[in-house]
């Protein structure tokens, strides 16, 4: 018995080793990141305007990058395809350096971060189809000592583009399309 066993280990351990390379690893892990419309390094430290951590739905709230389904119900969860950064955390750099480049100082808020007004952001979609359109779907509110100065509904769509490359480009777009609206509210 001992013998039929080695010789079954034996012969699994000799076809393990001659699968082709292909079929032994996994496919590699592609990173993505929103594009801001600064270039790296050169947000300033002074801010009027401190953005709260984003309120993501909750599949939304992982690594791998979703995208919905053109019925609009389902959704596909990228396995390899993932944020190299938190989404929430890259929509609150790409606002941010958005409302800079609009002449409205603004940082994600930090522990201890002195700032005269606070912007909360509640994303309720940023996803979509490929070949189809992506959607930004946010509820935001800026206040000041508790008090609501300003609110709005934010909802846009863009081409997505056929790779999700050009998706994360579109997603990009919208949130600073999103700031457009912020920073017109803000300014009235």
């Amino acid at each position: 018995m001992k013998a039929l066993v080695s010789a079954l280990a034996m012969a699994l351990a000799l076809t393990g080793c001659s699968l082709p390379a292909q079929l032994k690893s996994s496919p590699s892990v592609r990173y993505y990141v929103l594009s801001s419309p600064l270039p790296a390094g050169s947000t300033s430290e002074n801010a009027g305007i401190g953005v709260l951590p984003v309120t993501l739905p909750g599949y939304l709230s992982r690594q791998q990058i979703v995208l919905r389904d053109a019925d609009g119900v389902n959704i596909t969860i990228n396995e390899f395809d993932r944020w190299g950064e938190s989404l929430g955390q890259g929509i609150s750099r790409v606002l941010c350096d958005s409302l800079a480049v609009r002449g409205i100082p603004a940082l994600p808020l930090r522990t201890g971060a002195k700032v005269s007004e606070k912007l909360m952001l509640d994303v309720r979609r940023l996803d979509g189809a490929l070949e189809g359109n992506v959607t930004i779907d946010v509820v935001w509110r800026l206040q000041h000592d508790g008090d609501v100065l300003k609110s709005g509904h934010f909802v846009k769509s863009r081409p997505a583009g056929d790779s999700l490359q050009s998706m994360v480009e579109a997603e990009s777009l919208l949130v600073q399309d999103l700031a457009d609206n912020i920073a017109q509210a803000v300014r009235r």
